[in-house]
C-alpha cells in the first residue's frame, strides 16, 4: 500500500518535489537551516503520504512565494520600506517619552524590521501599526519643538 503512495506521489508530485528540494537547498545555503514546514512537505510528498487538496495549496503557494520574480518583487519591496522604518526607529530617541516605553518601542521597531528583513514582507496589521507610530513619534517630536 504504502509503496503505491510513493509511486505515486513521484508521478503527481514531482515537479513539487524538486522545487520544495531546491528551495531548502537555497534556505541552507544561505542561512545554514531550512524552513521546519517546507522540510515536513517534503517529507509527506517523498514517503507516500496522501496529499490533501489543503497540503497541495500550501505546497503550490511556498514554490510562487520563492520564485525568482517573487524574490525581486520583494526585495524592491523591502528596499522601498526598510529606510522609511529605519527612519522611524531613529526618531524614537528624539521623543520625550519616558526610557521604558522608548526601549518598548524601539524593540518593536527593531523586531519588525528583522522580520522585514528576513521574510521580505510584514502583514497589513504590522504595516498599519508601523504607519501609526510614526504618526505617533511624528507628533510627539513636533509638539516637543
Amino acid at each position: 500500500m504504502e509503496k503505491k503512495w510513493i509511486e505515486h506521489n513521484k508521478k503527481e508530485f514531482g515537479v513539487e518535489i524538486i522545487e520544495l528540494k531546491k528551495i531548502i537547498s537555497e534556505q541552507v545555503k544561505h542561512g545554514g537551516k531550512s524552513d521546519e514546514f517546507i522540510s515536513d512537505m517534503v517529507v509527506a510528498l517523498v514517503t507516500g503520504r496522501k496529499i490533501t487538496p489543503k497540503m497541495k495549496e500550501a505546497i503550490d503557494n511556498i514554490i510562487k512565494r520563492n520564485s525568482p520574480e517573487e524574490q525581486f518583487r520583494r526585495d524592491d519591496w523591502l528596499q522601498t520600506v526598510l529606510p522609511k522604518m529605519v527612519m522611524v526607529q531613529n526618531m524614537i530617541s528624539d521623543t520625550d517619552w519616558s526610557d521604558g516605553y522608548r526601549a518598548s518601542t524601539t524593540n518593536f521597531m527593531e523586531s519588525i524590521i528583522k522580520q522585514a528583513k528576513h521574510r521580505k514582507s510584514l502583514s497589513k496589521k504590522q504595516m498599519e501599526a508601523v504607519s501609526k507610530l510614526w504618526i505617533k513619534v511624528k507628533k510627539n517630536i513636533e509638539k516637543k519643538s
